[in-house]
């Protein structure tokens, strides 16, 4: 991917190296106009990361973690938001907020909300929403207030003080009704409701309007298509040339690019297969491309399928697809909307050996990178990739989702939402062999949700949040780890503060050593930090908020009170509880160290009676449905379905 990484190496009693990454930005959406109703351990472990990469050197601090309590850091002086214009509300809506839709995706409805007066920093904004045929509701999860001033500054659209948040697991192509309620401190409540739609998924192709075979001259087959075609390829292979598709179809009649057999049709290139540019309302369905089988180091030469960033390409389905030995997946650099990545599986050229995992080679190396707006990838099955999913830097991307995929083997970060703005989210995922779980370097406010996900074997942490950041909410994800780079279970530098954030109801299970949590950074208020299940029972710094630790119970006890999220508690690790090395109802089995590939497929449920079980919290529309007296901690939660993680054939 288009990356600048930062190294830092910064003597202080040991080695540090701070790692960075990459990612991006932010946009106005559509207003619809709605009807309303009416004392401190000395270490054992010093944290060493490994570095990783990054697109835009920025100077980044870190200091040794030291455990020494500290005061938690105020927050940074409020930055003047960008301008907008605030007409007279429409009669009947929330008087301090204006309504609006982000693009529609097929499983999701995005909800922004700029304030548009004066508005106390104790409001809170919730949502419900039902099927418009039923009586009952449901609640979503509660909308995060943006603050600006808590947002690292090089954001292509500064974000304002607003409102933002998402419904998930709906219906494609389904209608729902929505309440949104505002609860402001000293004044009346105000609700207003609103009607929202899902996308639905394009259909199958109608009947073939023209063919070609390996024989012709298949650029100018493209070139003649028009609205409502039907370009079926016929079994063969075909020796191409970045192929362009500049042609554009209609909402209503989209045009279909489509092989006679997924296995049957074979294109092949050694440097780009297909460039979109300026078309809309395409798809590209059931065929194989064959990149070069070659790795090309930071070069990334051989691409699957790219966009143009010399205009926006809209409406673009991808399904059904085998794309093998290319560098780079399906990968957009500039803005795009409404593209939908679905049941494709693709095989990048990089290898779990060293010389990959432990230097640069991985990093330019995207999966799937969709920045924009509207833009979902969901089944997709990846391997051999640096960053698997990500969006990019200098573009604004909301209402970007990634969800339901498999990451078999990714060097770098399985998913870099870097740069995001707001409305984001990777859920049900189950990822195997990864250099980072997920990075935030940073985001621009949020929300990003990351949800009911699985991540086994991740070498250099779980998590990277560096920067000035905020918005990022974690809840419910399984991470089975043993030791890679770090010497801790899980560490974050002090390369930045973190706040408005939220991390409930996961399970971290480090088998690596002794040494469990350093989080270094400063701000972490206010958070959410609750409700969680760790293995070991070790250190836990909070050295620039709070203190450090020998174990969670001392944490709980000795860090000072903070301001919650969207709980209750104003301490962190209350509820947290001490995991079993293995709950699981099928053991999990790590090798002695990073480098032995997981290549099991077996999922960690967890078995009755260990810690983490039934010792949740409930949070809208991410435990819904769960069984017994609480939810389950983890990815997968008794009483809701298993999901389909992947590509199916």
């Amino acid at each position: 991917m288009d990356k600048k990484k930062l190294f830092q190496y910064i003597a202080i009693t040991a080695l540090i190296v701070l790692f960075n990454n990459c990612g991006q930005g932010f946009k106005s959406v559509n207003f619809v106009s709605n009807t309303s109703l009416g004392t401190s351990p000395t270490p054992t472990t010093t944290p060493t990361p490994v570095p990783s990469a990054t697109v835009t050197p920025r100077p980044s601090p870190t200091t040794t973690p030291t455990p020494q309590p500290s005061p938690t850091v105020p927050p940074s002086p409020t930055r003047p938001p960008s301008p907008t214009p605030t007409p007279p509300p429409p009669t009947g809506t929330i008087d301090a907020l204006t309504l609006n839709f982000e693009e529609h995706t097929p499983e999701q409805i995005g909800i922004y909300m700029p304030v548009r007066r004066s508005l106390s920093t104790g409001s809170k904004v919730t949502i419900r929403y039902k099927l418009v045929s039923d009586t009952a509701w449901k609640d979503a999860h509660p909308l995060l207030r943006i603050n600006p001033a808590w947002v690292e500054g090089s954001a292509p659209v500064r974000p304002i003080d607003s409102f933002a948040g998402t419904i998930f697991d709906l219906a494609p192509g389904t209608t729902y009704e929505i309440e949104i309620t505002l609860t402001e401190p000293g004044a009346a409540t105000q609700v207003q409701r609103a009607s929202a739609s899902t996308r639905a998924l394009p259909p199958a192709a109608p009947a073939v309007t023209v063919r070609a075979n390996p024989s012709e001259n298949l650029q100018s087959k493209i070139n003649a298509l028009s609205a409502g075609s039907v370009l079926e390829l016929d079994n063969g292979t075909y020796n191409v040339s970045n192929l362009v598709i500049a042609r554009s179809g209609t909402i209503t009649q989209p045009i279909y690019i489509r092989g006679q057999s997924r296995d049957g049709v074979v294109l092949r290139n050694a440097g780009r297969l297909f460039q979109i540019q300026a078309a809309s309302n395409v798809v590209i369905e059931n065929m194989t491309l064959v990149g070069s089988g070659v790795d090309s180091g930071t070069n990334a030469s051989s691409v699957g399928i790219s966009f143009w960033n010399g205009a926006v390409q809209s409406n673009i389905t991808m399904r059904d697809l085998d794309i093998r030995g290319v560098d780079q997946g399906i990968i957009a650099s500039g803005e795009t909307s409404g593209l939908l990545i679905y049941n494709n599986t693709l095989r990048g050229n990089n290898v779990w050996q060293p010389e990959y995992l432990h230097t640069n080679l991985t990093w330019n190396d995207d999966g799937i990178r969709i920045p924009g707006e509207g833009n979902v990838a969901f089944e997709n099955t990846l391997y051999g990739f640096g960053d698997s999913l990500a969006v990019i830097d200098g573009v604004m991307s909301a209402a970007v989702y990634f969800y339901r995929n498999r990451i078999e083997m990714t060097g770098d970060d399985a998913f870099e939402a870097d740069y995001g703005t707001r409305n984001m989210a990777m859920y049900d995922t189950f990822i195997t062999n990864s250099g980072t779980f997920l990075s935030t370097d940073p985001i621009w406010g949020g929300p990003l949700y990351v949800f009911r996900n699985i991540s086994i074997n991740t070498f250099r942490g779980p998590f990277k949040l560096n920067n000035t950041n905020s918005g990022f909410l974690i809840y419910n994800n399984t991470i089975v780890r043993t030791e890679g780079r770090t010497g801790w279970g899980w560490v974050q530098f002090n390369n930045g503060a973190t706040r408005n954030w939220s991390y409930r109801n996961n399970i971290l299970i480090y088998r690596g050593g002794n040494s469990l949590l350093a989080y270094e950074a400063s701000g972490n208020d206010p958070i959410d930090v609750t409700n969680n299940a760790w293995f070991p029972n070790g250190p836990v710094w909070w050295s620039n908020s709070g203190g450090s630790f020998n174990s969670i119970a001392q944490a709980l006890a000795g860090l000072p009170a903070t301001t919650p999220l969207f709980g209750t508690s104003t301490h962190r690790h209350f509820a947290d509880v001490i995991s079993e090395s293995d709950p699981f109802a099928t053991p999990i089995t790590l090798g002695t160290d990073h480098l032995t590939m997981i290549t099991s497929n077996t999922l960690p449920q967890l078995r009755a009676g260990t810690a983490p079980k039934n010792s949740g919290t409930a949070i809208p529309n991410i435990t819904d449905g769960f069984s017994g007296a609480s939810p389950d901690m983890g990815a997968l939660i008794q009483g809701r379905s298993t999901p389909r993680y992947g590509a199916q054939r």
